[in-house]
């Protein structure tokens, strides 16, 4: 019983701990959202471009439950950005879980926050 409760208990330091290591990082995700380069752009467009100062992201687009990007219908700004970094910025799409995409999330919501 001591062996499958330390067990326990290491999986959830660990859990914790990969979770601090992700901690997301508003400046750099302001950075990325300027970057032409985010996920291998090619095209010489960064977030900015469309969405300089956070224009036509919406007030709501943290609340919404789906979303319709270029005809195509998707269920999370996480895809949203995928989109973006695939179509305008000719790159390929960042993991979706990933620190990259925790830190541009984190600065997109400073500016739908205003």
């Amino acid at each position: 019983m001591k062996k499958k409760m330390f067990v326990i208990a290491s999986v959830f330091v660990m859990a914790g701990t990969l979770t601090l290591a992700y901690a997301a990082d508003v400046d750099k995700g302001k950075a990325l959202f300027a970057s032409p380069t985010l996920g291998g752009g090619t095209t010489g467009k960064s977030c900015m471009t469309c969405h300089d100062g956070g224009d036509g992201l919406g007030d709501d687009l943290f609340d919404r439950k789906s979303y319709t990007i270029m005809g195509m219908e998707k269920n999370s700004v996480e895809e949203i950005v995928n989109v973006c970094i695939e179509k305008p910025l000719g790159g390929v799409a960042i993991d979706p879980a990933g620190e990259e995409m925790s830190d541009l999330i984190a600065y997109m919501k400073t500016l739908v926050a205003k």
